[in-house]
């Protein structure tokens, strides 16, 4: 564990040769600081393939302040040592995350493939219960048909087009295809309830012709 307090240069060095490195190697005037940092960068032994940082005490390990606010926080580059050059992780000044990008065009934008064992969507979209209420205006089958052949697509789901131009929304389009089940299941219900007359009629006239036979 090392303290840094005003440090003088030759202090720096010599810290530097001992295998602790500070600010990635970097030798930085620290007389214009006040405050006292207890941490070590190292090299673990027998690791000399990355370098380590221990922070003891309260507060983050590391804390990186950008005062300009066009400018990025943080970014990662991979097999280069150009600055913004096979940049694979930035974090904008405004907080957005981009992995694979420079650009981050929300929170989190991701240039690739996603992998997560569980993803959870918080949405203000109601949850499309309402198709069960008494007073819903369900389309008729009929209507449902009209529509698709002028349009080639279902009510309220996004066109294809509309699609390649403006993404998909997870959360949006989740619970249009829950509103779509739910709907198909009431016409569902209603067939069963059509069948089940229609088997009646046929059971009666059934009944009839048999009594007309004997």
């Amino acid at each position: 564990m090392i303290r840094y307090h005003k440090i003088k240069p030759m202090l720096v060095q010599s810290i530097f040769r001992r295998g602790v490195f500070i600010i990635l190697g970097t030798i930085v005037n620290l007389m214009a600081f006040s405050q006292t940092y207890t941490g070590t960068f190292r090299t673990p032994t027998g690791l000399a393939t990355y370098h380590q940082f221990n922070r003891t005490g309260g507060g983050a390990a590391v804390y990186i302040n950008q005062v300009d606010l066009k400018q990025p926080i943080l970014r990662l580059s991979s097999g280069t040592a150009t600055a913004n050059k096979n940049v694979v992780f930035t974090v904008q000044n405004d907080g957005s995350v981009g992995i694979g990008t420079i650009t981050p065009q929300a929170k989190l934008s991701v240039e690739g493939n996603i992998l997560a064992k569980e993803i959870k969507i918080k949405t203000d979209i109601s949850v499309p219960d309402y198709v069960f209420e008494p007073d819903y205006n369900l389309m008729t089958l009929s209507e449902i048909e009209r529509f698709v052949s002028l349009h080639r697509h279902l009510p309220d789901v996004p066109s294809a087009s509309k699609i390649e131009t403006n993404g998909l929304d997870v959360a949006e389009i989740n619970l249009v295809l829950l509103k779509k089940i739910e709907e198909l299941t009431l016409h569902l219900i209603e067939k069963e309830k059509q069948l089940d007359a229609l088997e009646k009629r046929l059971q009666k006239i059934e009944s009839k012709n048999r009594f007309i036979f004997f």
